[in-house]
């Protein structure tokens, strides 16, 4: 427990927390439903536009496929700024620049400054590259809003934003030098496998995500949905972001809890880094193709265990969001946040009409998980 860090902003000393994916699948365009016709349209991979305010705004946007049909959709943006800002690891700063000169060494104090790729420049390069088709490996962050269809509730959603795109060749993942390594995973290290019907194939789709817990339910087939708070960069406070995740219900050792009862345990104020897999995908049944015989067919009568059945696959339904696979040992933390911290900025800003005096949240003398030996999670 002591061992494990959280960031805190230097400025207003808020706690920030951290994600993380990685996703090695197939590129796709994204489709897109045309307003006038009603049909789908593939987008390009990489464009540049103008906003509504006239600035220029670069997009790189694809689908990864890390499995039959789970889709995930990527995506990063970028524009023209005034500054940009090259970084020193021997002086450990920045050094703010003009934009123009932001990949010009001689406007740079000295030589340990060195440039830092913006989002700008990133989206035009990797959009240079990457067509339809591609097999690579994607590293990035998640980033999370809120919106409200018309006359209907808020929703949360989430956006995977890029920071680095390596191609798959061979099996194997292509450096940016050229230079070539082993795919690993989950401990092994294997030569990836570029077909989705080949028996080896292995699906790499991963992600690590620090969370604050605000609730936890548990359904009627025990798989427990956690309603989750994001802590995210904000220039005068750390900003909670809603997320939402799901712990499906397993079969365990016997002895041993399975983990979507562990985590109905959590509690508001909670904390605890987890892992896990980012689904968009169709699942599958297999049928029995039925042979419809006439009476008078000359196989209507022959033994059935001569006969070899054939099956279907099905779409069964789909899955979808971020699926908890397991945690960071050590990280999970008892009453580690404040209600104030769940509080967006705009909620802190207005007269808060409740009295929190009482609140049980806010008292620290009775453990909801006992000594060690109670560890829902041990």
């Amino acid at each position: 427990m002591a061992d494990y860090k959280i960031k805190v902003n230097k400025n207003h000393g808020g706690k920030e927390f951290k994600s993380s994916f990685r996703f090695i699948g197939q590129v796709g365009q994204v489709s897109k439903k045309d307003k006038d016709t009603g049909g789908w349209e593939k987008q390009p991979i990489y464009f540049q536009k103008a906003t509504t305010t006239g600035k220029q705004r670069r997009v790189l946007q694809f689908e990864v496929e890390t499995a039959m049909s789970n889709r995930l959709r990527l995506e990063l943006a970028g524009m023209e700024m005034q500054y940009a800002y090259p970084y020193s690891s021997k002086h450990r700063k920045s050094q703010k620049v003009a934009w123009a000169d932001r990949n010009d060494k001689t406007k740079f104090p000295d030589d340990t400054y060195h440039a830092i790729e913006v989002d700008w420049d990133k989206a035009q390069r990797l959009g240079q590259t990457i067509k339809e088709g591609d097999w690579v490996e994607v590293r990035g962050q998640y980033q999370f809003d809120t919106f409200s269809p018309d006359e209907g509730e808020e929703r949360v959603f989430l956006k995977r934003v890029i920071n680095s795109v390596r191609p798959i060749q061979n099996g194997v993942i292509v450096n940016d030098d050229g230079t070539t390594q082993t795919v690993k995973h989950n401990g092994e290290e294997f030569d990836y496998v570029t077909d989705f019907n080949d028996p080896a194939f292995r699906e790499v789709n991963y992600f690590s995500m620090q969370i604050g817990i605000r609730s936890t339910y548990q359904e009627e087939g025990r798989d427990t949905k956690v309603n989750a708070t994001f802590l995210d960069y904000g220039k005068e406070r750390s900003e909670p972001k809603d997320v939402e995740l799901m712990v499906y219900q397993k079969e365990v050792a016997e002895g041993k809890k399975p983990l979507a009862d562990a985590f109905a345990t959590l509690k508001f104020g909670d904390f605890i880094e987890v892992t896990g897999q980012d689904n968009n995908r169709a699942t599958f049944n297999y049928v029995d193709v039925v042979e419809e015989l006439a009476s008078d067919d000359p196989f209507a009568d022959v033994d059935d265990t001569v006969k070899v059945t054939r099956k279907e696959r099905v779409t069964s339904g789909d899955k979808r969001g971020l699926e908890i696979t397991g945690y960071v040992t050590g990280s999970k933390m008892i009453d580690f946040l404040t209600e104030d911290e769940f509080k967006k900025t705009a909620e802190l800003t207005s007269e808060n009409p409740f009295d929190t005096t009482d609140d049980p949240f806010n008292q620290t003398d009775n453990d909801p998980f006992g000594s060690d030996d109670a560890d829902p999670f041990a």
